[in-house]
């Protein structure tokens, strides 16, 4: 028959090595033996300060335990020691004129919460010879755009655009020219976020919030151009009539440009519309045309992450089936949006885009298209073929996120 310990009974102090005590043993407290099973006060408990010490069981000096009442012992792990040991990484963006170098964006805890740019060539699969890009304190690759941020850098070319949270400048800095200073680009008293670079180099556009009008309310959301030359003046204002815009791209040709919209009171994972417009541009002169509206106008839809393939045609998520799909459209044939799929699925093809820079679709070829879904709980990757309407599930080592 069992028996039950009293509760003043403690478990005994856990040995070197991580051996329990055997009742009746005894161990050494500074001065005084005790042994497992003995009754303790219930305000008593032992602490283990130097476990690779192996303690005294003869009563002599050294022993390597320390009294201290419930609740006041010290931790030899402290909450900063816990923070400086973390870090993350995120943002991960590949260069797509220079397929073989890939970016991505890692927290120091252990310098003030700065987030540091770092790269390396997929070439190379080792992990000593990823490159830090500015590494000076100063350098911080965040942005506060709609306050919760994302979409703070891009790469193209070698070109790297990026916002530093340090001062809310908007930079851009050439990574093949050894030596060189980022230069500011943009105007002061603007955030910027959600960049993307034009073909011809010579222009980034983005998401501004422009906080140069103190007290006029709320700051102002615009799609703007910024040169990234010198001397190229003032940044064109492209699209300014609704609340909140995001996630400007171009297509191969930097012919076609296409963003979404949404206002108050909605969120945009109620209501946003994809938007398109032809584009013109010279080293001098940035400007669009033809822009219009192109899903999300004519009835309440969430519409998400543009992307145009090599050919031209545009690719986005939208939730007109209650969730959120592949869709696409040529609009220079001035076509109907099509679904990407034989018929809608119950299946999530996105989530709600908080911070800029999601992506959960990214057209590989002409008509194919790698995603990641929810479907009943599980996440999935494959491609899909716009054509077929088929997905061919990728088969991963391990569960993808």
């Amino acid at each position: 028959m069992g028996h039950h310990h009293n509760n003043n009974y403690y478990a005994p102090p856990t040995q070197p090595y991580g051996q329990p005590m055997q009742q009746g043993q005894q161990y050494y407290t500074g001065g005084q033996q005790q042994y497992y099973g003995q009754p303790q006060q219930p305000q008593v408990v032992y602490v283990q300060q130097q476990p690779s010490h192996r303690p005294n069981l003869n009563g002599g000096g050294g022993g390597c335990l320390a009294e201290a009442t419930y609740g006041s012992w010290k931790s030899l792990v402290s909450a900063s020691a816990v923070a400086q040991a973390s870090s993350s990484v995120g943002s991960v963006v590949v260069d797509s004129e220079d397929t073989r170098h890939v970016y991505w964006i890692e927290s120091r805890s252990q310098e003030s919460g700065r987030y540091a740019l770092l790269s390396k060539s997929m070439d190379d699969v080792s992990e000593s010879l990823a490159v830090e890009h500015l590494a000076d304190a100063k350098w911080n690759v965040r942005t506060a755009v709609h306050e919760y941020g994302g979409g703070a850098y891009t790469v193209r070319g070698g070109t790297l655009v990026f916002s530093n949270r340090s001062d809310g400048g908007m930079y851009m800095l050439d990574l093949k020219a050894a030596g060189r200073e980022p230069r500011r680009v943009g105007k002061q008293g603007c955030r910027y976020a959600s960049f993307a670079i034009h073909t011809g180099m010579a222009w980034a556009v983005c998401v501004r919030k422009d906080h140069r009008e103190k007290g006029a309310g709320e700051p102002k959301n615009s799609l703007v151009a910024v040169g990234l030359q010198p001397n190229t003046g003032p940044d064109r204002v492209l699209y300014s009539s609704s609340d909140f815009v995001s996630s400007p791209t171009f297509d191969s040709a930097g012919s076609q440009l296409a963003f979404f919209s949404w206002d108050h009171p909605e969120m945009n994972w109620d209501a946003t519309v994809l938007r398109h417009a032809a584009v013109h541009a010279t080293n001098d002169v940035f400007s669009v045309t033809e822009l219009g509206p192109v899903a999300g106008h004519d009835a309440r839809e969430s519409i998400y992450q543009p992307r145009f393939d090599s050919s031209g045609v545009l690719h986005f998520i939208g939730d007109r089936s209650g969730f959120w799909n592949p869709y696409h459209v040529d609009v220079r044939n001035g076509e109907q949006v099509q679904s990407s799929l034989a018929q809608p699925v119950d299946a999530d093809f996105a989530g709600s885009e908080w911070v800029f820079g999601e992506s959960t679709l990214l057209p590989v070829a002409a008509g194919r298209v790698a995603v990641t879904y929810s479907e009943q709980g599980v996440r999935r990757v494959g491609v899909l073929d716009a054509e077929s309407h088929g997905i061919e599930q990728m088969a991963l080592p391990a569960d993808p996120v």
